[in-house]
């Protein structure tokens, strides 16, 4: 079975006058026979497109937790725009735990820094060898 990656999203209600905040959820599963997980273009999964443009929020940082059957060691995690830029400016090599949760700001390497999001954004999982490993991958947007 191939690898999928689907998501939700959520508009976190807050008080007039402060910036809006939205969280999405992504569920991955790696492929059955070769652990691999595709590109998916978080804009227009289903539970996201026809909910919420993207376009002006920033992406502030990402939250990951493994699943069951974890996913193999220090796999990776890049959030790439349209042009294939990485939001997380290298910070999600090695990032993707066995068991805990990792956390990763935004913005270029060394720096926290939040990415404004102007297109498509891809998250992109590679390293992990596990046959259907399950990852949730929770991005933390803000309208600030």
């Amino acid at each position: 079975m191939p690898g999928t990656i689907t998501g939700t999203i959520e508009r976190i209600p807050t008080q007039q006058g402060r910036p809006q905040s939205v969280k999405i959820t992504l569920s991955a599963i790696g492929n059955s026979a070769n652990g691999s997980y595709p590109a998916a273009v978080i804009n227009t999964l289903s539970g996201i497109a026809n909910t919420w443009d993207l376009r002006g929020l920033k992406l502030y940082s990402v939250k990951i937790l493994p699943g069951s059957p974890p996913p193999t060691a220090a796999s990776n995690l890049t959030i790439t725009d349209a042009n294939g830029v990485d939001l997380l400016g290298g910070k999600g090599f090695g990032a993707i735990p066995v068991s805990g949760s990792s956390w990763i700001p935004a913005g270029p390497a060394n720096y926290a820094f939040a990415a404004l999001i102007q297109d498509t954004i891809t998250a992109n999982i590679s390293g992990n060898s596990v046959n259907s490993a399950a990852i949730t991958i929770i991005l933390e947007l803000t309208g600030d």
